[in-house]
């Protein structure tokens, strides 16, 4: 019994750390607005409801309606 509460310990402690890895992992950053970025990093989204997006960084131009970014 006391085995079984040490692995149960073991797998619940697993998943924890699983959660807070997978939050660091995918960190979020605020949404750009459409044209020159301004911020050191932001998420340039196609539109309000999508999942499409990239990572803009200061001095390129966030295009929402495809939720690319360039230079």
């Amino acid at each position: 019994m006391k085995k079984f509460a040490v692995v149960l310990a073991c797998v619940f402690t697993c998943l924890l750390a699983q959660d807070a890895s997978a939050a660091i992992k995918f960190k979020r950053f605020t949404s750009c607005p459409d044209g020159l970025v301004s911020k050191k990093t932001c998420e340039c989204h196609a539109g309000p409801r999508s999942n499409r997006f990239e990572y803009c960084h200061a001095g390129q131009y966030c295009h929402t309606f495809t939720g690319e970014c360039r230079k």
